[in-house]
């Protein structure tokens, strides 16, 4: 099946993955809501979370909005709004303005950047969107973050994307907020760069090549690189084994040429700096 038939495959896919479950859309900041109270036409209007992940409403002030459904934050406005000021108020909320969920899809996509997600999406639908380019290869890495670990820390999760095509469920999961999603070109050997680089992406591993020479040919660091927090995320018979890189360090003493080695298929991951 051609590449750019995946679409098709979503018919395919009509009952949810194992291991996809369907749930409401999650709230955070930088959506944009209409809240509306059923007749206070001045409390009626559009809100827009802010970065804290909360909603400044009139009467009752900020209120917590970050990680709720719609139907959630309804109701603890319904009981704010009852505990003080109105008698069984009516109140509904919907979403106008998903921005808060993102993803990035780089890589051989006919259309790469920037996408918003409005509920529960999947890999495949997520890829349907942006298509797959004819030089692709045939396999999908999924950068994801670690939840409760040091910050910076993040996963790679590989899929094969002609199984992908065919319907396998295991080659499917639910993206998630600030994923990024790569689909490489079709190379014999590569490495990938992730994070704050200038150009991210996959190169050819046409050499033996350390782990400076790897960010150079990336385009270098980005001013909101923490480089001393570097890492190289590694697949071995074992599992996958990560590497702590103090770039920094190895540009400060010189120590270029003793840089760690890079093997194919290594992923180096260059964090943003908080401070």
């Amino acid at each position: 099946m051609p590449l750019r038939s995946l679409a098709l495959v979503l018919t395919l896919l009509s009952v949810s993955p194992a291991g996809v479950v369907a749930e409401e859309y999650t709230l955070g900041p930088g959506d944009v809501l209409r809240i509306s109270v059923w007749g206070q036409d001045d409390l009626s209007k559009e809100y827009q979370i802010a970065p804290e992940g909360s909603v400044s409403f009139p009467l009752i002030g900020k209120v917590p909005a970050n990680g709720m459904t719609t139907a959630a934050l309804a109701e603890r406005l319904r009981a704010l709004l009852e505990k003080d000021y109105l008698v069984n108020p009516q109140v509904a909320v919907t979403v106008r303005e998903y921005l808060s969920q993102k993803v990035h899809v780089m890589g051989e996509a006919e259309k790469p950047g920037l996408y918003y997600l409005t509920g529960p999406t999947t890999l495949v639908e997520l890829i349907s969107k942006a298509g797959v380019s004819k030089t692709a290869g045939r396999e999908v890495l999924v950068v994801r973050a670690v939840a409760d670990a040091v910050a910076g820390s993040s996963n790679i999760l590989r899929f094969d994307l002609g199984k992908m095509q065919a319907g396998d469920s295991n080659e499917n999961l639910t993206v998630q907020r600030n994923d990024l999603v790569l689909i490489p070109k079709a190379l014999a050997r590569s490495f990938f760069v992730f994070g704050e680089v200038r150009k991210p992406g996959s190169y050819p591993f046409e050499k033996d090549i350390n782990v400076l020479e790897a960010i150079t040919i990336a385009g270098g660091l980005t001013d909101k690189a923490a480089a001393g927090r570097t890492r190289i995320i590694r697949n071995t018979s074992k599992g996958q084994e990560i590497l702590h890189v103090d770039v920094n360090d190895l540009l400060k003493r010189g120590q270029g040429e003793k840089g760690v080695r890079l093997l194919e298929n290594d992923v180096v991951v260059v964090p943003e700096s908080f401070f």
